[in-house]
Formats: structure tokens, sequence, C-alpha cells
């Protein structure tokens, strides 16, 4: 005590000098006694840079744990129980035959004496590749076996175990096939719109089909029609006679269908004048098919085509998706509004200065006073006149003389008169048309 009381002394004349700016240099003993002081200090001092006691104690601690989990047995049970010597358990009588049912094992009373032991729990079996695993074996000090039977499951022989293990596979592929089978379908995949067949199997009592699409029925074969595209998961529900259901299902792809359109241009095009070009309008189609109605086709986008006489061509398009799907668009008499046509007008006034044979010029249209057509391309032509009651009063096949109201001689009456006109124009196109004129007098 008194050593430490100096110590202290001179640790504080220490400070003092320090304090007062003189240097101290102490000797290399104070010099020694200070270091260990100020180790101990730092040692029982939690520094995270400085081993110390708390490093020390963590060491410690980890060993011990270690060497604990080294020195037990993962795989060893605990045992509660006394384990008997190896030599007092009777092998003969546990160990049971290839083949053997557990169920016929003689019953053994539930009575031990005192010096009874208790085996290993869960003792291990072995007859043949398979094993078996008893629940609480017991046996007496002569050797005799108390078992519960009632915990011991499977059997004994490995033939059987394998056996069992072939049925259980026969039994899910059994169940699997007649899953599988029991839906059948016409197509699985095609245009809109899509018709499909569909069959459940026969060996069910009942049928719910559900089509995907909002629609379900209750028929063993339903044909279901799919006009929207897309994918559909049609299901079935079976059940038997002993009540139980199973269910299938099957996708139904259903692909858009294109649309054909087309235009000719010129719309009012003259045959065979004109070169006649095919606008094509398609939508969802990759592919096209061109018949042109006088023996010539085409397959490309716009076709150009010209014909060498008129006639009454029909126009035929056939669009084909990247799916095979098709849509066809069919113009008949394509070109029946050619450019060429011929029109009358609705009223007339004769010159009641006498008959002019019909024949027109621009001065007799300023006055009105002829009946005749305005036309482009007309080659044959036959113009008649009728009165209301069917008398013919006019008759001409020069396109270039009119009617100038006049019969015999005499001007006809005021009134309206009907007309009817055929003939062709000249690309061979045939035209008949009707009509009425009203005949005014001055």
């Amino acid at each position: 005590m008194l050593e430490e009381k100096e110590e202290d002394k001179v640790f504080d004349e220490l400070f003092r000098n320090k304090l007062e700016n003189n240097e101290v240099i102490p000797s290399e003993s104070l010099n020694q006694v200070l270091m260990q002081k100020l180790g101990r200090k730092e040692f029982l001092h939690f520094i995270p840079s400085r081993f110390n006691i708390w490093y020390l104690g963590g060491i410690v601690a980890a060993g011990t744990t270690l060497a604990l989990i080294l020195s037990s047995d993962p795989g060893e049970e605990m045992n509660l129980q006394p384990e008997p010597p190896f030599d007092t358990v009777n092998k003969s009588e546990i160990s049971l035959n290839s083949g053997q049912d557990i169920s016929q094992i003689p019953s053994i009373p539930q009575t031990i004496d005192n010096q009874a032991v208790i085996s290993k729990r869960n003792s291990t079996l072995k007859s043949g590749n398979s094993n078996i695993r008893g629940d609480k074996e017991q046996t007496t000090a002569s050797g005799e076996i108390i078992s519960a039977p009632q915990n011991i499951t499977g059997t004994v022989s490995g033939k059987d175990v394998l056996s069992g293990q072939i049925e259980g596979k026969d039994k899910l592929q059994e169940t699997a096939n007649r899953t599988s089978n029991i839906i059948g379908a016409s197509v699985t995949s095609g245009c809109a719109p899509l018709r499909v067949s569909f069959k459940g199997a026969d060996t069910f009592r009942s049928y719910r089909w559900s089509f995907g699409d909002g629609g379900f029925s209750d028929e063993k074969e339903p044909a279901w029609l799919f006009d929207v595209e897309g994918e559909y998961d049609v299901q079935l529900q079976v059940s038997g006679d002993d009540g139980t259901w199973s269910v299938s299902s099957v996708r139904i792809t259903v692909y858009p269908k294109p649309v054909a359109r087309f235009e000719i241009s010129p719309e009012d095009a003259a045959i065979p004048d004109d070169e006649i070009v095919f606008l094509n309008y398609s939508g969802n189609s990759v592919r096209y098919k061109w018949n042109f109605g006088d023996g010539n086709s085409s397959d490309q986008f716009e076709p150009r085509h010209s014909y060498r006489k008129f006639d009454n061509y029909s126009i035929r398009l056939v669009a084909l998706s990247e799916f095979g799907c098709a849509d066809t668009l069919e113009v008949k008499n394509a070109f029946a509004g050619s450019g060429y046509y011929i029109n009358f007008p609705n009223a007339f006034i004769p010159n009641s200065n006498g008959p002019s044979g019909g024949y027109y010029s621009q001065k007799s249209d300023e006055a009105a006073d002829v009946f005749h057509p305005v036309y482009s391309g007309v080659s044959d032509y036959q113009l008649r006149i009728f009165t209301r009651l069917g008398i013919l009063v006019f008759e001409s096949n020069d396109i270039n003389m009119g009617w100038d109201g006049y019969f015999k001689g005499q001007l006809c009456n005021q009134g309206v008169y009907v007309w009817k006109v055929r003939g062709s124009y000249i690309n061979g196109e045939p035209f008949t048309k009707i009509g009425d004129v009203t005949l005014l007098k001055n």
C-alpha cells in the first residue's frame, strides 16, 4: 500500500510538472511501472481496436460451444430408458421372413417382470431389399418380444413393396389416360368463324361443357361456332356412376379473317380504250389472287390490266392472311358504268310553224323544239316514242334525227309521251333505257 501511495505521488508530481511546462523524464523503472498500469486499464476496458478481456471471453465461449458440438453424435436419439446389453436380445425372434405378413405375428401378453428392459425405439428390421421400422418394441430379460403391431406399417417383402409401387404407377397412368381421353375436338385451330364439333367419352353419366366465350352445353357431342378471333379454353366436366368428377380441357385457337376490298380506276372506264388500275384496300392479308374475268389473272398487290373488247366482266379478288384464312370480293359487270352514256331531256316545245324533219342543231337546241338525246360513244341506236295509250308516234334508227312533235304532218296534242331507246356503245356495251317527255305548246 505504501508503494502504491508513493507511486501516486510520483504520478501527480509528473502531471504537475507537465502542466508547468517542465519536461520531466522518468527513470526506466518508473516508466515500466506506468506502462503496466496503463496496459491493465486498457485490457479491462472495451476498445475495438485493441485485444482485451472482452475478446478473450468471446474466444473462450466459442471454443466451448464448438467442443460440445463435436463431442455429440448428431444421429443418436436421446434414450431416456436404459438399453439392454446386446446378448439379452433374441435376434431370431425380431427378424421376419421375407414376404411374411406382420399381421400374422402372434400376440404377446402385455406384462413383463421387474427384470424387463426396453430395446431401442424405432429399431430397423431388414428383410430383402426393404426396411420396416417398429415402434417401441419391448423385450423381456428372457428375450421375449412385446410389440405393438398397429404402429408398424408396410410389407416386409421387397417384392411386395416393388409390386405395390408398380400398381400405384399403373393406377396413376390409368387415371391420367382416363382424364386426357374424355374430350375430343374435330379441329383445334382455324379461321373465324370456326365451327368445332366436340365429343365426350362414352363411359360417363353426365357432361358439362364450357366453351370459354360464355357458352355452355350439357350435350354429349355439342357443336360450337367461334365467330371472334382469339384463344378459347374449352373445358368438359364429366361424372361417372360412382359420383366422382373428372375435368379435361382443350384449347381452340381462332385466327382473324382478312378483309378483301378494292376499287377500279378510272371510275368510268371506257373499255377497251382505258387501262384499268385495281386499287387494293384489303386488310389483315399478305397474299392476293386476282381474276379479271377475261381469262387473265395476277398475284400482284395492285395490278394493271387492259381489255381487248367490252364485255360483262366480273372481277374477283381473294385476300389471304398469314394463317391461310381467306376473304373474297367479286364485282359483277364491273364496267357497266363506263365513260359512254346516252341521256334525254324531259320536255320540249315543238315549232308551231310546221314539221322540221327532226334534224337538230345548236340553234334548234336553243329553242328546244326537237326532242333528241345527249350521248357519247354510241354506235347502235333505236328510239321509239308512244302515247300514253301505247300508240307509236315516232321511230328512228339515226341518232342525228330527233322528234319534232309531229305525227303524219300534224302537231301532236300537248301532254306526256313515253320513250324507249336501245342500242350499244362503241366498246360493245349494250344499253336499254325508258322514260317520259312532256310536249309543250307555245
